[in-house]
């Protein structure tokens, strides 16, 4: 079994050891002596991200040759410190690598180099302001955090499987950019964003008793939803911004559960939208990411 020491505290870095645990690979978290300040912030998802890794303190400022013990046991590293950071600890690449050099090193930074200095502070607040996904309001997940997380997994899971050796920067800035690829290409072939909510195929309704979600990018759903609401007149507006008022007038007068039956027995992409306490009830954080194992099928 592939063995991942994890220096890294909060969110990216603990859910890309959470999602490498799932997938096999022994991974030991180092934490300061207070603890990973997220223990305090959610212990809810300190669980989801740390359960099922052995978790160990180490005062970097005054006992990194413990981390060095550590690192010449493993066979890859996964930090979030920033390269300086890492460098004044002693836990850089440079330095684990003098004792292993076959190791496998991925390191979560805010930037590339060119559109900050890379050791430039950040949060996922940061990144996406600065790849055009944030509006006037902040975001309310952390897309890029968990792209980045995703990217640092699948980085070392690829680089173990192939016998690769050697650092790879994930920098969150390029992370948060792939999270916006599709509304940046648009926006590159001078295209309007046609996922805004400004056209009625993609867009939030309100009906009774709350609101619903619609989907329907492809023009044989749109068509299917324009049928089932009895509305054919409007499939070939699909693009047409103002067919979203006729649309909102038609909505309004539906109940919300029914709108949902429909959708399922017609096969539309339209969901209810839940608020919070709602999604928990049906994604409890304890089992989101053991759910990346829910299916599998061994093949001969």
């Amino acid at each position: 079994m592939a063995k991942v020491l994890e220096l890294a505290v909060l969110f990216p870095g603990p859910l890309a050891g959470r999602l490498l645990l799932e997938q096999g690979f022994e991974v030991v978290k180092v934490e300061p002596p207070g603890g990973d300040p997220m223990r305090q912030i959610s212990p809810t998802l300190y669980k989801v991200l740390n359960e099922g890794k052995r978790v160990v303190h180490v005062d970097l400022k005054g006992d990194a040759e413990e981390v060095r013990r550590l690192a010449e046991e493993a066979d890859a590293v996964l930090t979030t410190f920033r390269p300086s950071t890492a460098e004044r600890y002693g836990v850089s690449y440079r330095r684990l690598a003098e004792a292993r050099p076959d190791l496998i090193y991925v390191a979560i930074v805010g930037y590339g180099g060119d559109e900050y200095p890379r050791d430039h502070p950040s949060h996922d607040i940061n990144f996406a302001a600065l790849a055009g996904a944030v509006g006037p309001c902040p975001p309310y997940v952390q897309a890029v955090d968990v792209a980045a997380g995703l990217l640092a997994a699948l980085t070392i899971t690829a680089m173990a499987a192939r016998g690769a050796r050697g650092y790879v920067e994930i920098p969150m800035s390029r992370a948060a950019a792939l999270v916006n690829i599709l509304n940046l290409s648009l926006r590159r072939d001078g295209k309007p964003l046609v996922l805004s909510g400004d056209y009625p195929f993609y867009t939030v309704y309100r009906c009774r008793g709350g609101r619903v979600a619609l989907g329907a990018v492809e023009p044989k759903f749109w068509e299917r939803f324009c049928r089932a609401v009895g509305r054919e007149d409007l499939i070939p507006r699909r693009l047409d911004p103002a067919a979203r008022e006729e649309v909102e007038e038609v909505l309004a007068g539906m109940d919300c559960g029914a709108l949902e039956e429909l959708a399922k027995r017609e096969e539309i992409p339209l969901t209810p939208v839940y608020d919070i306490d709602r999604a928990l009830a049906i994604f409890p954080p304890e089992a989101l990411l053991n759910g990346v194992k829910t299916r599998s099928e061994r093949t001969r």
